[in-house]
């Protein structure tokens, strides 16, 4: 009987106890919140000389202007361009409507020329192929225009008389591809 009441006394403890802790309220709450934020805007859009700008963003594609020759009396004629000749082609990279800092790289494709002799490169008193536009909520101030070089450098030996035949009479493609970027790390 001994051993029964101690049950009875630790059964009776464990009634006390459950009908005690449900006689207590305990204080509970919670809450949820909802925050909102807007994605920055991408505006990019590429221009050459005085053809119409491209949403770069959207379309991916420009135009290639013409090129303005630098020499008066070109060896070229009718649109073309020969051994001798020398122009410039501009591309502005407009990044006004951003939000964020952009960084630029142009590269110009000249693998299918196969002349050495035919060259396409920055203006070396320009903006580099690859830089940065700084953000600016100031209209025109997130602009960029890099001037190329087209220079075919007139050469009279065997190999470069060969080149320049080989190119004769066919349209010549340069392509240049432009890539924006958002500034992952723009300046403080």
């Amino acid at each position: 009987m001994k051993g029964n009441k101690k049950f009875l006394v630790v059964a009776a403890l464990f009634l006390l106890i459950a009908v005690s802790y449900s006689t207590y309220a305990i204080y509970k709450s919670s809450a949820t919140g909802t925050g909102s934020v807007n994605a920055a805007a991408w505006v990019v859009s590429v221009q050459s000389g005085s053809q119409a700008a491209a949403d770069i963003v959207q379309n991916n594609t420009f135009t290639l202007d013409d090129i303005a020759w630098d020499t008066t009396n070109r060896v070229g004629q009718h649109s073309t361009i020969a051994p001798g000749d020398h122009g410039t082609v501009t591309i502005k990279i407009d990044a006004d409507g951003s939000e964020v800092a952009v960084g630029y790289a142009i590269t110009i494709d000249t693998t299918a020329l196969n002349n050495s002799n035919f060259t396409v490169t920055a203006d070396p008193n320009g903006d580099p192929l690859t830089g940065t536009i700084a953000y600016s909520g100031t209209s025109g101030a997130m602009e960029k225009t890099i001037t190329l070089n087209i220079v075919w450098t007139g050469v009279d030996d065997t190999n470069s008389n060969a080149a320049d035949i080989a190119l004769s009479g066919n349209p010549i493609s340069i392509p240049v591809t432009v890539t924006a970027t958002q500034n992952p790390n723009p300046a403080p």
